[in-house]
């Protein structure tokens, strides 16, 4: 996974040529808020940018957390937070570290575009961390590339436009790293500003009596 110092980088350079730089919320997150799948609670946005998914679930009723490695783009996030009135906490971190940062759990976790950023030896403690993120039926929203998109040409990673990182993963092996949470949805779904990637969409949900 790329440090603090890339994501910063990225985020010094204009908006338009950032590609997962989209202010409308995805209808992955979008139709399970407004259908009522995932009610307003306590909300943790993983990797959140410059915010404006945790601006959309701040404006339907939620209670927001935005963690992000980027400096740069929390700043952004809360210029445009204070700008709309919204209380939102934007907290620079490691996604890996969540449970030093957030004793208390989530009602909903929402991970877009993230999980082809994590590297095969951070992805175990990386996941193991979620279940205890979240508070009981809570719901974790994952969406990332698939192994399925052009970009991956047939390999599990490769080296991304930007100098980052990419990795590339079936169903089967997502749905494994996440054994410790209950599946309800699955779905293939596109991601980015044309819709140009191939995804997956999961939508997880904690186990009944873990701890």
């Amino acid at each position: 996974m790329s440090g603090s110092a890339h994501w910063n980088a990225m985020y010094e350079k204009p908006p338009e040529e950032i590609p997962w730089e989209i202010e409308t919320a995805p209808r992955d997150l979008s139709d399970l808020v407004e259908n009522k799948i995932v009610l307003p609670g306590r909300a943790l946005d993983l990797g959140c940018g410059t915010g404006h998914y945790s601006m959309y679930l701040a404006e339907h009723g939620f209670d927001v957390t935005g963690v992000d490695f980027s400096e740069n783009a929390l700043a952004s996030a809360r210029k445009e937070a204070a700008k709309r009135a919204l209380a939102i906490t934007f907290l620079q971190g490691d996604v890996r570290g969540l449970t030093a940062m957030f004793p208390e759990p989530f009602d909903f976790i929402l991970e877009y575009s993230l999980l082809h950023h994590i590297s095969p030896d951070d992805l175990p403690p990386y996941t193991a961390q979620l279940p205890s993120l979240l508070a009981p039926q809570g719901k974790l929203l994952l969406v990332c590339y698939s192994e399925k998109d052009e970009a991956a040409t047939g390999q599990n990673s490769r080296s991304g436009k930007y100098g980052n990182a990419m990795y590339y993963r079936t169903a089967d092996e997502i749905r494994k790293a996440h054994s410790g949470l209950q599946e309800l949805q699955y779905g293939e779904t596109r991601l980015g500003k044309r819709r140009q990637h191939a995804g997956h969409f999961f939508l997880f949900q904690r186990k009944a009596g873990t701890t």
